[in-house]
């Protein structure tokens, strides 16, 4: 496999040793921003009720921090695309300009970065990025070699320390099949053994990875490559009190949104980390001036669209919460999607899909785009009774979260489908129905249900556009859970 960076890997060679001097390490890291531009108000530890981030206000706390600690690197662990109207309409342009403001020191590719395809991001990247993305397990599919960097080389008060690129091993669940053409995704630890390996023989020890995976495959990556001294991770949006350390691998990440910039202070002596220390600081609105730069570019782009965006078209009378299992949300998602096609059975929507909760209160089209910002297509399908029965008994099995129109499940974990009622009636394997779902959960039916979806019928409708005419209708809305889904 091609290794990039080998000119820089030269120097580093050439003008250092394996004895070089103790290096005292900064990352101010943060991930999973998912274009949350503007300040927001975190509804979960906010008792003052506070006002955060919005890069504007991020790039101060990265700037200030940045005086406290000067040399600090500023390492993105990913997912900056998707989740405001914005990114959706620009296709994450606005996001890459954005950041050329900011000016990571390091990007690890997120899976949402894939969400307009590859050959789009790439071009991104090439033509209109000012700062490198990086994965080292990103695999062009004709030439089998790197589709992207895999690491860079920096030298901090003399000592090298190399960052290392990771993204989901599983970007073939997680996005759509089209969206990956062109490339593949290797398995990451062999890859970074590998790599290790290679840069070991070149006089270079201390390895932080920044990884898209998420903290239950970062700690399985620190048992397989017990070589890495650090990883920052990304993907599972997960507040860590302090870093954990698994295998002699320090692990942290940063939560999500911009609410915290995650700062990781380290002590590197003979390529073995001797200390470490993580915080978070929280990118409270008042207590710095927002960047001006960022700030007039976001706002160029937000009032380009407020007009549309803010009109409020609803008002909920009752908290819209996501859960694990059955949510409120998701009954009136999916009894949406089942009401814009008459005379389906029944309507089913991914959990992942459902991008963010929404209190009481107005309900305006930014919200519903936020909400469901990946603006999936609907597609019809059927099914007979007996694969009915049996997809709902794989996706019980599989304990893969999804929200149903027309249906009432009693579900065991363990043992699968116990029973079910469409409309009322039990299932009839002899009976055809029919289904509606978006396009993206149609697409992974071998992972949520074991078997695929041979043919289905694109509706020409756009999840979002759904979503926004069902609230402009029922004006006022009281979505509540209803028993449709029951684990025993």
């Amino acid at each position: 496999m091609k290794y990039f960076n080998s000119l820089i890997l030269l120097l580093i060679i050439v003008f250092s040793s394996c004895t070089a001097p103790a290096g005292e390490v900064t990352l101010l890291h943060w991930n999973d921003f998912h274009s949350r531009n503007l300040p927001w108000v975190p509804t979960s530890y906010n008792p003052e009720n506070h006002s955060v981030g919005g890069y504007a206000l991020f790039d101060a706390y990265l700037d200030s921090l940045g005086r406290e600690y000067p040399g600090a690197l500023r390492v993105h662990a990913g997912d900056d695309f998707q989740g405001s109207p914005v990114c959706a309409v620009t296709k994450g342009v606005s996001q890459i300009k954005i950041l050329n403001l900011v000016k990571p020191d390091f990007f690890t590719i997120g899976n949402h970065e894939f969400d307009y395809g590859w050959r789009h991001v790439d071009s991104l990247r090439r033509h209109l990025a000012e700062f490198e993305m990086y994965a080292a397990n990103l695999i062009d599919a004709e030439s089998g070699e790197s589709a992207l960097p895999q690491y860079k080389i920096f030298r901090i008060n003399r000592y090298p320390v190399v960052l290392i690129g990771l993204t989901h091993p599983q970007l073939d669940f997680l996005t759509m099949a089209k969206n990956l053409e062109g490339v593949q995704v290797a398995d990451p630890a062999s890859t970074v053994r590998d790599l290790i390996g290679y840069l070991n023989k070149r006089g270079l020890h201390t390895f932080v990875v920044i990884s898209h995976m998420g903290l239950d495959l970062d700690r399985e990556l620190a048992k397989a490559v017990p070589e890495i001294d650090l990883i920052v991770g990304g993907h599972s949006h997960t507040f860590m009190r302090q870093a954990e350390n698994v295998n002699g691998v320090w692990i942290v990440q940063a939560d999500d949104s911009g609410r915290y910039v995650g700062v990781t202070r380290f002590k590197a002596e003979k390529g073995n980390i001797v200390s470490l220390e993580m915080q978070y600081v929280e990118t409270i609105a008042g207590r710095l001036k927002p960047s001006p730069d960022v700030e007039a570019l976001v706002m160029r782009y937000e009032d380009a669209l407020a007009g549309i965006m803010d009109e409020e078209i609803a008002h909920l009378q009752t908290a819209w919460t996501r859960s694990g299992g059955e949510s409120n949300i998701g009954n009136w998602i999916a009894d949406a999607f089942r009401n814009a096609v008459p005379g389906t059975d029944i309507a089913i929507m991914n959990n992942g899909g459902i991008r963010k909760d929404l209190s009481a209160g107005p309900v305006t089209v930014r919200d519903i785009w936020e909400i469901a910002p990946f603006g999936n297509m609907l597609v019809r399908f059927e099914w007979s009774g007996k694969e009915l029965q049996q997809a709902l008994d794989n996706m019980a099995k599989k304990n893969r979260a999804l929200q149903f129109s027309g249906v009432r499940l009693l579900l065991d974990r363990s043992n699968g489908l116990i029973d079910a009622d469409i409309n009322g009636s039990k299932i009839d394997p002899e009976k055809t129905y029919s289904i509606i779902t978006n396009d993206y959960t149609a697409g992974q039916a071998p992972n949520y249900f074991g078997m695929e979806i041979p043919v289905y019928q694109e509706l020409g409708l756009a999840d979002r556009d759904v979503l926004v005419e069902a609230a402009r209708r029922q004006k006022t809305i009281h979505a509540k859970i209803e028993g449709r889904i029951v684990y025993r």
